[in-house]
């Protein structure tokens, strides 16, 4: 049995639309019947487009002579019929084809009404101004539907849109209760939603659309255009403090230039009709509209498809850090152009303020102009050598001839040192510009990284992520917002929440064990300002077996090193060490700010890369001093065994596989020396029960020596081995040069 078709309007939506036909047929425009009328009609379907036409219908009954009102229903009716039959198709031919069929019908309602031929002219640029906004209208429903505002600024779509703008404010500015207008009443609350939501920018177009509209119906009556421009202006001005002092600006300023204009009747009505659009403007749900405008769901679901779009504004952001450092690297090409000025400048500036008015200032720079040069010159040389100049310097006849050597030479001196500190500082601005463009250029690649993880990333698992913040809720965490995802058969969680866990990391683990049968490892717990952020992974195919041993230069003092290892969630195991230039105390505090640095930014998912990149640029701008060094990092991937030692000034690094000793040489300059980073990346793939060690400048080894501790102990004790190792070094070290000992032996076990 075939069903009859389904009525999606609800009776709600359909009184709302009789509502506003019935409003819509109640204004005028030049003298004649809105076409906005009918160009509502054109944008609705079926049983809307009904309703339309009864609340137009019934309006024109009651509003006019039978003669004049029945052609224009008949054609209110046939625009209505066609939308009931087609108007489900969709789509920019679909739009333009009932803009076409609206505009036609008001030019032909036109023909059949006029009475005398010069209103023809009108009735054909009211046609065209109803099909442009019906277009609008479908235009902009399109969009709404859609949850896709973007496309209304495309100029396809945004011109008539903007039509339809002009044309409601200007069909509504017809309309009067009393000394309100409602056009005005809307131009006001229109003006005041745009200056909170996009401020000046928001101002000027809203605010320009709403006087064109009333300057269409107002018989150019500029009055209400200027209140609402100041005030509008001055509601700019105070958005960020909210609606309420938004609205009392605009209004306030409307009184102002109302009283400086001449306080006559019509001014006091605009200044009302501003007053109930400030009212308006303050009880609109602007959060929901603007959720909806957005494209955000009212019940807080996200489609898949979010994913994507933070992605590409994550990429945006990217490319647009990237302009901004061509940017400054063009404007320093251009500084350093301006600012290239010779040392002959020098002299050249002393001697026009000083030989200026000389009665020799001819002969010795023009006839002599290149003993005088070479005179100068002299000087220059001896003010670089840091001599005194005086006028005994002088030689060859301008020696002879001068009579103000002494002031020559009290300004070429003050003249040098002014353009050595110049120097000087331009040199250091250029060093503080380019690690800023260091800075950015990490920056773009960070938030281009970012970008690819979220592009990248497996589907979330909605169910499990349920399931994890209501137990992050029970652990203690408040707002709880989790992110489970499955990819290449491996769970993962991310989560985010505020407060601080009441459990341990260790009960955690055994938690999400619990939850999701799955084994995890140690979950990563990372607490920033009042917020938490915790990462866990399914268990990886390898595990970590670790030790170290440190032995500082002399027994009563710091170690100069510093040893951080840990896994970061995502089944990647990090182990750094660095160490600080010097030893004891003043070494301590640039190895630690290297390794608790490089931590937060490797924890935070960056990559290695970039992270050590950010961790330069850093070091160079910590202090005044000289603030350097050495890196050593190796990065596991505990799922499979591929190994990357990345290296920066550091010493020797060694691996044992099987029974080969393969060694890892150190090269390049420590992190914080100089901008551009000289750093060794090592990639080689680890298997089972293979040992890497790493260790500090102050340990010096060779393969013969650990082969042989490797036969001793074959890497059974870790913590023996270390040890051994660090003893070996501080006894092979030659006396007077010894130095902090750090070394680290990772294994990889199944």
């Amino acid at each position: 049995m075939k069903k009859g078709p389904v009525i999606k309007n609800s009776y709600g939506k359909l009184v709302l639309i009789i509502m506003t036909e019935w409003l819509l047929a109640s204004t005028v425009i030049m003298g004649r019947i809105s076409p906005l009328c009918i160009s509502f009609i054109g944008g609705l379907s079926g049983t809307g487009a009904a309703a339309a036409f009864l609340g137009a219908s019934v309006k024109l009954m009651l509003s006019g002579s039978f003669t004049d009102i029945v052609p224009y229903i008949i054609i209110l009716g046939v625009v209505a019929s066609v939308r009931f039959v087609i108007g489900k198709n969709k789509g920019s031919a679909a739009a333009f084809s009932s803009a076409v069929l609206c505009g036609s019908a008001y030019f032909l309602s036109s023909v059949i009404t006029i009475k005398e031929s010069s209103e023809l002219l009108k009735g054909f640029f009211l046609a065209i101004v109803c099909a442009a906004s019906c277009y609008g209208f479908n235009a902009a429903k399109q969009s709404f539907d859609k949850n896709d505002s973007m496309t209304v600024f495309y100029p396809s779509k945004a011109i008539p849109i903007a039509v339809l703008a002009v044309f409601l404010i200007s069909s509504l500015s017809s309309l009067s209760l009393g000394i309100f207008n409602f056009g005005v009443i809307v131009s006001a609350a229109a003006v005041l939603t745009a200056a909170y939501k996009n401020r000046f920018g928001g101002v000027g177009i809203v605010g320009t659309v709403c006087a064109l509209g009333m300057s269409v119906a107002m018989d150019n009556d500029p009055y209400a255009g200027i209140l609402l421009a100041a005030g509008g202006l001055m509601a700019a001005v105070t958005a960020p403090k909210g609606r309420i002092p938004l609205s009392a600006s605009m209004i306030f300023t409307a009184a102002i230039f109302g009283a400086l204009l001449g306080m006559d009747k019509d001014m006091i009505s605009f200044i009302a009709d501003i007053v109930v659009g400030s009212v308006v403007f303050m009880t609109l749900p602007l959060k929901i509209i603007r959720e909806k405008m957005n494209g955000k769901s009212l019940s807080g679901k996200s489609g898949e498809s979010s994913v994507g779009v933070f992605a590409g504004k994550l990429e945006l952001v990217g490319e647009t850090i990237g302009e901004l450092k061509y940017a400054v690297e063009k404007t320093a090409e251009a500084l350093e152009d301006e600012n290239g000025k010779d040392i002959s400048e020098v002299y050249n500036s002393a001697c026009d303020r000083i030989c200026k008015n000389c009665r020799y200032n001819i002969k010795c720079w023009g006839d002599e102009y290149n003993d005088s040069v070479r005179v100068m010159n002299k000087l220059i040389q001896m003010l670089k050598k840091g001599e005194s100049i005086s006028a005994e310097s002088f030689s060859g006849n301008l020696s002879e001839r001068c009579p103000k050597k002494q002031q020559l030479c009290s300004s070429i001196a003050k003249k040098y040192e002014d353009f050595s500190y110049i120097g000087q500082m331009n040199r250091r601005i250029k060093e503080k510009r380019g690690i800023l463009i260091k800075q950015l250029d990490n920056t773009e690649k960070l938030f281009n990284a970012i970008a690819g993880d979220f592009e990248s990333s497996a589907v979330n698992d909605k169910t499990a992520s349920a399931k994890a913040e209501r137990l992050l809720e029970r652990c203690g965490v408040a707002e709880p917002k989790a992110a489970v995802t499955v990819s290449d058969g491996f769970m993962s969680l991310e989560a985010y929440g505020k407060g601080a866990l009441t459990c341990s990391a260790e009960e955690l683990g055994d938690l999400l064990v619990q939850t999701f049968q799955k084994e995890f490892d140690l979950p990563l717990i990372l607490n920033f300002s009042d917020k938490v952020r915790i990462t866990a992974y399914e268990r990886a195919e390898y595990g970590i077996k670790a030790a170290e041993c440190q032995l500082s230069r002399k027994n009563d003092t710091a170690n100069g090193d510093c040893i951080t290892c840990f896994i970061d969630g995502k089944g990647y195991y990090y182990s750094i060490l660095s160490d600080g230039m010097g030893s004891g105390t003043r070494a301590k505090i640039d190895s630690a700010f290297v390794c608790g640095l490089l931590t937060k930014l490797l924890e935070c998912g960056i990559e290695a890369e970039t992270a050590i990149e950010l961790l330069n640029t850093s070091l160079l701008v910590k202090s005044s001093d000289e603030s350097f060094a050495t890196l050593d990092l190796c990065k596991v991937d505990l799922f499979t065994g591929s190994t990357t030692i990345y290296k920066a000034g550091g010493a020797d690094s060694y691996i044992k596989s099987g029974a080969n000793i393969t060694r890892i040489k150190g090269r390049g300059l420590p992190i914080g020396v100089c901008e551009s980073l000289s750093l060794s990346a090592h990639t080689f793939i680890a298997g089972e029960n293979d040992v890497i060690i790493m260790t500090s400048d102050g340990a010096e080894l060779s393969e013969q020596w650990l082969e042989q501790a490797f036969m001793r102990d074959s890497g059974k004790n870790m913590d023996e081995l270390v040890k051994a190792v660090a003893s070996a070094a501080r006894f092979n070290s030659e006396k007077g040069r010894e130095d902090d000992i750090s070394v680290v032996a990772i294994q990889l076990k199944k």
